[in-house]
């Protein structure tokens, strides 16, 4: 009896133990899955959301996005987003915010101006972080966010739709992750004023109040968004600098580009309204193409420099395609020639790619193509 009251206290000492071992791996994992809370400096000021699934504490970064943090305590403090709603939900993706009510109506009264772009403040879009909402205009914040529900490495990246910019996150989630992943898992329908898929909460997640709860140095805040619009002016003014070089640059190579091609065929080109420009090759005799027809072509593609980027013949196949369905350039140049016609195109970036890469094309490239139409489908 005495060893089996001794095996029985050892077991429980054993159990006692493994179960402090246990609890603290998971503190520790825990610990390690948390955000680093900051120091009490005014710039890492927080606020509580009050939504009707729960509480989510904010930490904003005054430090690195201080035109981004002044903006979204100012709506905060207008009382603006009380009574909005987490009107778009994406459980693969985020959940976001702060524009809609209840009915589903764009909220406008309140609205302030658009503000700068911080993105390159070196925040990432991992799970748990808060970044603004925007359209495809790089500067066109104003008070719709998003929290991020994974990491969304791609939001980081300049997009040319965007105008060469990535998403601003501000600040990250410190207590309430859960009624994030509540609202995130919450059942999703299609909206009849929000025909955007079944992305709108069935049950309205309202946003009670959003409310200042942790120091915020406006004196320091103001401070840092002078200094950074002052960078920003200065990168901005840079890259227009760049942008205006790069373009004489290019006109430069397309004149040079018209003058060779026009002595080597005798021929002029011609410009186009749009600004489509094409020099005649051969003249078609049959009949032209409706912007709704389907044609058949051989055709090469250059950039302007004369590196070829591709080309039917190399296959020895002509490519069949929709008229309408292609980039303006080609919908245009093909639509003016006839059956039997071949013609180079010179089509200007606005009517190809615009800023967007195209495998070999790089962004905001002219494009020249010589294609040859071979039948109407």
């Amino acid at each position: 009896m005495t060893r089996l009251i001794s095996l029985l206290a050892v077991l429980a000492v054993g159990q006692s133990l493994f179960a402090q071992d246990e609890q603290k791996g998971a503190e520790k994992k825990a610990a390690a899955t948390q955000p680093v809370a900051k120091t009490d400096d005014g710039l890492h000021p927080r606020v509580k959301m009050e939504t009707t699934l729960g509480d989510i504490i904010l930490e904003l970064d005054a430090e690195k996005a201080p035109i981004t943090v002044q903006n979204f305590i100012r709506y905060a403090e207008d009382e603006f987003y009380e009574g909005t709603i987490f009107h778009r939900v994406i459980a693969t993706f985020m959940i976001q915010g702060g524009g809609f009510t209840v009915e589903m109506d764009q909220k406008q009264e309140g609205l302030h101006p658009p503000i700068k772009n911080e993105w390159q403040n070196g925040l990432k879009n991992v799970r748990g972080t808060i970044a603004m909402a925007r359209t495809n205009q790089a500067d066109s914040a104003t008070a719709q966010f998003f929290i991020n529900v994974v990491d969304n490495v791609r939001l980081d990246q300049p997009s040319p739709r965007g105008g060469n910019a990535a998403y601003c996150v501000f600040g990250q989630v410190v207590a309430g992750l859960d009624v994030v992943d509540t609202i995130r898992d919450t059942k999703l329908h299609t909206h009849p004023k929000y025909p955007a898929g079944a992305v709108t909460p069935v049950e309205p997640v309202v946003i009670k109040s959003v409310k200042l709860i942790g120091k915020y140095d406006r004196a320091k805040g103001a401070e840092l968004t002078k200094a950074w619009e002052a960078e920003l002016a200065v990168a901005e003014k840079a890259a227009k600098a760049a942008a205006e070089k790069a373009q004489a640059a290019q006109e430069k190579e397309l004149q040079e580009f018209i003058k060779t091609i026009e002595q080597d065929t005798g021929g002029k080109v011609e410009k186009t309204e749009s600004g489509l420009m094409y020099i005649v090759l051969k003249e078609g005799n049959g009949p032209s193409p409706q912007p709704t027809d389907t044609v058949e072509v051989h055709y090469t593609g250059w950039l302007l420099d004369g590196k070829k980027f591709e080309s039917s013949l190399d296959s020895g196949q002509p490519i069949t395609f929709p008229l309408n369905g292609v980039i303006p350039g080609w919908t245009e140049g093909v639509a003016m020639m006839k059956v039997g016609g071949k013609r180079k195109l010179i089509i200007p970036p606005e009517l190809g790619y615009r800023g967007q890469r195209k495998g070999k094309i790089p962004p905001n490239s002219y494009l020249v193509f010589e294609v040859e139409l071979l039948s109407i489908k």
